[in-house]
């Protein structure tokens, strides 16, 4: 897997409403869809936005695709900043 599988899974969330309903769904099967393994898989499931950005994913799509999952602006910046959120 490369960083080009994450960054058009963010891409679609964003822009496709079909992929973003569906991931929330079942996020196992849209992640099986666009190759998403290892680590990757683990952080895009939790939403652990931190350790997508510190490995190389665009900030620019992480934020909008919390946007489209409907994360709460103030817990994705604690969850950008690594602070748990209840």
């Amino acid at each position: 897997m490369s960083l080009y599988e994450i960054h058009k899974l963010l891409w679609d969330v964003r822009r496709v409403r079909a992929v973003t309903e569906r991931y929330r769904a079942e996020p196992d099967a849209v992640l099986d869809d666009y190759d998403i393994a290892g680590q990757f898989r683990g952080w895009m499931k939790d939403l652990d936005f931190k350790a997508l950005y510190e490995h190389g994913v665009n900030p620019y799509l992480l934020y909008f695709c919390a946007i489209q999952l409907e994360v709460d602006r103030a817990d994705y910046y604690a969850r950008i900043r690594g602070v748990k959120t209840p």
